[in-house]
């Protein structure tokens, strides 16, 4: 092969690696106009998970409901039920701050479903350590996280009914092992508050009403991640 033969195959070559390889490094920017544009009750998207358990097909965007939006902030949970976790891998007594839940969601999760450019307009969130409402179980701290699950008071105070907490589960979900109520097809999801005991946590039935403990370790909750939304960063 002569040199110049040589010079445009490593070109080609360089051109197609890029089409084929660099595809999934392309990043864009959160579309901010959009996002501005959301009321309350209105469904976005921002950032990108597995959800049709079909990994050849890459990540799909994530659908996000509105549910609350300030001057320059909104508060945004996952439409559906994102994946199945434990709250924590151990059978303990623990509290939001200490569970392997919250970790997973500031770690793995924020690392795997957004960009750099989504980053950078996830609030980091003051979250509060909300006591359960009916048992005097200890809450443990408040918490700083870029990604958050909601309280027992959180959950009353945005969802109207048990009707609106009702959540259907992505495929990939339900594949994790969420259960999967057969006659609505709606999903049990945690909540941050504690539950009767140190060794549950609060969680959404499939009914949509709001049920005072699991064991923390059981794997079979969805898990539907909230964030804040800075709007003008």
């Amino acid at each position: 092969m002569t040199m110049k033969r040589r010079t445009l195959f490593m070109l080609a070559l360089a051109v197609l690696l890029c089409l084929t390889g660099c595809k999934e490094k392309k990043t864009k920017r959160p579309d901010m106009d959009a996002l501005r544009a959301a009321e309350v009750g209105s469904y976005i998207y921002f950032g990108e998970y597995e959800q049709d358990n079909n990994e050849s097909t890459g990540k799909e965007a994530i659908e996000w409901l509105v549910l609350d939006k300030q001057e320059d902030r909104m508060l945004v949970i996952s439409r559906y039920g994102l994946d199945c976790q434990p709250y924590n891998t151990e059978d303990e007594e623990v509290t939001w701050e200490t569970c392997s839940l919250r970790r997973w969601l500031n770690g793995e999760f924020y690392e795997t479903a957004f960009i750099p450019e989504e980053k950078n307009v996830i609030l980091t969130s003051l979250v509060t350590a909300d006591a359960n409402p009916e048992y005097d179980t200890p809450s443990g701290n408040d918490t700083t996280d870029h990604v958050f699950l909601l309280s027992i008071d959180e959950v009353n105070r945005y969802f109207a009914d048990d009707k609106a907490r009702m959540c259907t589960g992505t495929p990939y979900c339900y594949e994790q092992g969420a259960y999967k109520d057969l006659n609505f097809g709606t999903c049990w999801w945690w909540l941050r508050s504690p539950g009767i005991g140190a060794s549950l946590a609060a969680y959404v039935f499939t009914s949509g009403r709001v049920r005072n403990g699991d064991f923390v370790h059981f794997v079979r909750n969805a898990v539907r991640p909230a964030l804040w939304i800075n709007l003008n960063p």
